[in-house]
């Protein structure tokens, strides 16, 4: 007794001379290709059961919504540790008259939604430029430095959406000027 079968079983072997002592109704004298002798051929390969399918990282981390994905995780991150940096730096009255820890909980009052504040806005900025870039990198087939500076306009303008066709246009205009800067220095 076998404990252990295997779910899939090859089909029995055809071979040459049992073929030729099969007699099939439907035999086509004009075309013997067009037989179901040939029509239900089997050899080779195709009595191997197919793999199953497998999952290639390098070509999920390469689709757009995976760039867009980590742009925005990437720039919400960078925008949490920018937010605690500027709300740090900004000008606080404390009250010297009270203890130190007091005078702590008052000057970082606020720092939780200030870096709350900084990473959602980075992570948009993030997601929408990485989602545009990777998009004109495609249909333009090329990578270079006017992908940036197109994508980088794309997402001044949607920034700025809701401000008027006026901030569109200096967010788009200032986003490419500052993404092709950033991009010559990193060909450079």
């Amino acid at each position: 007794d076998v404990m252990w079968r295997p779910s899939w079983s090859p089909p029995p072997v055809a071979r040459c001379e049992d073929a030729a002592a099969l007699e099939l109704p439907d035999e086509n004298p004009e075309n013997p290709f067009l037989s179901q002798r040939y029509k239900n051929l089997r050899y080779g390969a195709a009595l191997i059961p197919p793999p199953p399918p497998q999952l290639d990282p390098s070509r999920m981390m390469d689709g757009c919504t995976a760039r867009a994905l980590i742009g925005g995780v990437g720039g919400g991150v960078m925008g949490l540790i920018m937010g605690g940096f500027m709300h740090t730096m900004q000008p606080m009255n404390v009250d010297t008259t009270l203890g130190t820890w007091d005078q702590i909980k008052q000057s970082y009052k606020g720092f939780g939604q200030a870096c709350v504040r900084m990473s959602r806005n980075f992570a948009k900025v993030g997601c929408v430029y990485a989602g545009v870039e990777c998009a004109i990198e495609r249909e333009r087939a090329v990578r270079d430095i006017p992908n940036a500076m197109y994508a980088g306009c794309a997402t001044g303008g949607v920034l700025a959406f809701q401000a008027g066709p006026g901030a569109m246009a200096m967010g788009c205009a200032g986003f490419a000027a500052f993404s092709g800067v950033i991009e010559c220095f990193m060909h450079s």
